[in-house]
């Protein structure tokens, strides 16, 4: 399976959209206007991937500091003095579901983040998961912060507060 990875533009926003609600339980899906408030913060750390069919896949980061956790539903915004990587989306079209793209578009983030000279990428893992991320190097860390711990529980179901060292 032939698949091009890229930057998003906003013409995937519909596109996305549809990925998002195959990907997620109801009370996760993200509005349509969200997500391009989204892109237009952070346009350079946002990926999809196509294949012969079109969008089959999306991740959408931001650069910010280990240990702050984004709330569902909050808007993006680049830290200053950022030390990570935070990726707040990745979803996988269940057409190319099992195929490796989500871990491509994921190495993609974590090179680039790497060029930008970011030491770490961070994440809050939901829907079962942790495997996915721990495969790629990504590991549960606690959080002391009861700020933090309170974005956290914004997310349905359990979600965990996953890091890695880049």
């Amino acid at each position: 399976m032939a698949v091009n990875l890229r930057l998003m533009r906003s013409t995937d926003i519909e596109d996305v959209c549809a990925i998002q609600q195959e990907a997620y339980v109801p009370d996760m899906v993200e509005d349509g206007e969200v997500l391009r408030e989204r892109l237009l913060a952070c346009a350079e750390t946002s990926w999809v991937a196509e294949d012969e069919y079109g969008l089959c896949a999306y991740l959408f980061g931001y650069r910010s500091v280990l240990g702050k956790v984004s709330p569902l539903g909050y808007q993006f915004k680049h830290v200053a003095g950022a030390d990570s990587l935070y990726l707040h989306d990745l979803a996988v079209s269940q057409r190319v579901g099992g195929q490796g793209v989500g871990a491509l578009l994921v190495r993609l983030a974590l090179q680039q983040a790497v060029a930008q000279g970011l030491r770490h990428s961070c994440l809050v893992s939901v829907q079962s998961s942790t495997v996915f991320w721990s495969r790629l190097g990504y590991l549960q860390q606690e959080l002391a912060d009861p700020v933090q711990q309170a974005s956290l529980q914004t997310y349905t179901g359990p979600a965990w507060y996953m890091a890695r060292k880049l």
